[in-house]
């Protein structure tokens, strides 16, 4: 745990002294900014998902068991799309009739649900950005919309796109401009999916395995992925949740190191 806290207070330190560069007359160029951000999110990542798998075994250094665990195995690393239950399961193709959808035509019905979206390509026909603005005018009041999952023609993963950017950005007056940026272009050329990045989202090649080993989601963090999409067993027909780190170590550093730092410093 001391490893953690120092890791964390050092991390610290480090975003303060970025922080007050420019008040001192030190000049960062955007180059080492990017490095000083990946350099910090490896230390804080190492740091956090240790503390959160080292109990599981004992004997281990916490180092070599954050290496050789797998994304499953740390639970709490995946952000799960919903499934199973009651959850409303919304398969759109580019000939879904939008009006007879549930979300649509009973959009009270749906206000409690866990809402997943999947925008399905046929291969031939293309979406119409009008209609598909129709269906996301009916999703931007329902808050359990938080994911929107793009499959090819043979059901593979290509790209995601968060319910946040969705709700506001296709549902305005630039909707048809945005949906055929980040949906059509993406479905004509799966290549395009990198521009999902753009919008927070996540293109083809930001994948990986949920039995990939940790240290893998570490090297891809580091290398600018904001966040991975997984896949059960690394198929591209399972995507079943992602993995953003930086709401992970937000959220575990504030819970986990908060009471040990009030400690160190004597509060």
């Amino acid at each position: 745990m001391g490893k953690v806290i120092i890791s964390a207070a050092l991390g610290i330190a480090a975003a303060g002294a970025v922080m007050v560069a420019p008040y001192a007359g030190v000049r960062i160029t955007p180059a080492q900014m990017m490095m000083i951000a990946a350099a910090l999110s490896v230390g804080a990542a190492v740091a956090v998902l240790t503390r959160t798998v080292a109990d599981k075994a004992i004997g281990k250094s916490r180092k070599d068991l954050l290496l050789s665990s797998q994304l499953k195995e740390a639970g709490q690393l995946i952000a799960r799309f919903p499934h199973g239950g009651d959850i409303l399961s919304l398969s759109i193709k580019p000939d879904t009739l939008i009006d007879r959808l549930e979300v649509v035509a009973d959009p009270g019905k749906c206000i409690t649900r866990d809402i997943m979206v999947t925008l399905k390509n046929s291969g031939s026909t293309k979406f119409n950005p009008v209609e598909l603005k129709r269906l996301f005018m009916a999703l931007k009041d329902q808050p359990g919309f938080i994911h929107l999952v793009l499959l090819d023609s043979h059901g593979e993963f290509v790209g995601y796109i968060p319910g946040f950017y969705a709700k506001r950005e296709f549902t305005g007056p630039n909707a048809e401009v945005q949906i055929a940026k980040y949906v059509d272009d993406v479905f004509a050329d799966d290549n395009n999916s990198v521009n999902l990045r753009q919008i927070e989202g996540a293109g083809k090649s930001d994948i990986i395995s949920d039995e990939a080993k940790i240290s893998e989601a570490i090297v891809k963090m580091a290398g600018g992925f904001r966040r991975l999409i997984v896949l059960r067993r690394g198929y591209h027909r399972r995507p079943i949740g992602l993995v953003n780190f930086s709401d992970l170590m937000s959220e575990t550093l504030s819970e986990q190191t908060k009471p040990s730092l009030r400690s160190m410093l004597g509060r």
